[in-house]
């Protein structure tokens, strides 16, 4: 029954030392949560803007008369650039399991992937035609200044004509408790989604040539596109690691009054148990006498 008792004592001292790691952890993750949920909510509106802006100078360029640019090109064949952005720490959960869900289905072996994150470029680079690792580290500690020597990167493979299109595999922010996995294309542009003419109720006016313009917009809103994807990708990151602590230490407290309980039970066993051996011991003299 002491054994019992000590067992259960360290089991509680073993579990009372992991709800402090795990409650550190959490309050971590929300600070980072908090950091760039505010900047995210900030970057989303000139996201918003500039998305508008360049939508509405691509529609008013005569394309009949100049060549088109790259961005609207797509190129010939079959193969395929993705981006894939994962994480480099673990314990957020599901967050990588589900990305692995949706890069098994996408990725395949005639695919290139620029890879983001130690873990997606772990378990596939011997699955893919060829893996890049140049900027696996890129959001460890991101700025536009590294997003525009990103964009630079991928836009001179899509120039090369090597790729009919690149796509991006990563995680989306839907909200303090969700996140979803989505593959996107980023170029060439889907014209389909752009603004109808019709209903735009301003038209743009052009200091010099349209094309010069559009041209001249497009590679800032690759830039800010870019990156609100990796800002979106890492608070959906921490989203998911707070979560997923918030979870281990309200399990962790469960366990606790379990194990609490079970102390106190087998204590009060013991207790009794030694009750009885002296009122035993006692009646045994008694009965001798």
């Amino acid at each position: 029954m002491a054994k019992s008792l000590l067992e259960v004592k360290t089991r509680i001292q073993t579990v009372e030392s992991i709800r402090k790691i795990t409650n550190a952890m959490k309050l971590i993750a929300n600070s980072r949560f908090n950091q760039l949920k505010a900047i995210y909510d900030g970057n989303s509106a000139y996201m918003e803007a500039i998305r508008n802006c360049m939508e509405l100078c691509l529609l008013y360029v005569d394309y009949s008369k100049q060549k088109r640019p790259t961005c609207l090109v797509e190129n010939p064949g079959n193969k395929k650039l993705y981006i894939f952005v994962t994480s480099t720490l673990g314990l957020c959960g599901s967050y990588y399991n589900n990305l692995n869900k949706v890069a098994s289905k996408v990725l395949t072996k005639n695919d290139d992937v620029i890879f983001i994150g130690e873990k997606g470029y772990r378990n596939y680079k011997n699955k893919v035609h060829r893996a890049y690792k140049r900027f696996i580290h890129l959001l460890d500690d991101f700025s536009y200044s590294k997003i525009n020597l990103f964009r630079h990167q991928i836009d001179a493979l899509y120039r090369e004509e090597n790729y009919s299109s690149i796509n991006i595999i990563y995680t989306t922010f839907v909200n303090s408790m969700s996140t979803k996995v989505v593959c996107k294309k980023i170029l060439p542009f889907d014209e389909k989604t752009l603004v109808n003419r019709q209903n735009t109720k301003i038209e743009p006016y052009f200091e010099g040539k349209s094309i010069k313009v559009a041209d001249l917009i497009v590679p800032h809103y690759l830039d800010a596109l870019l990156y609100h994807i990796f800002l979106e990708s890492a608070l959906s990151e921490q989203t998911n690691r707070k979560n997923s602590m918030e979870n281990a230490t309200t399990s962790a407290d469960k366990l606790l009054y379990e194990l609490k309980l079970e102390y106190n039970k087998v204590r009060q066993q013991k207790i009794t148990n030694e009750i009885n051996e002296i009122i035993s011991g006692t009646n045994d003299a008694i009965d001798f006498i």
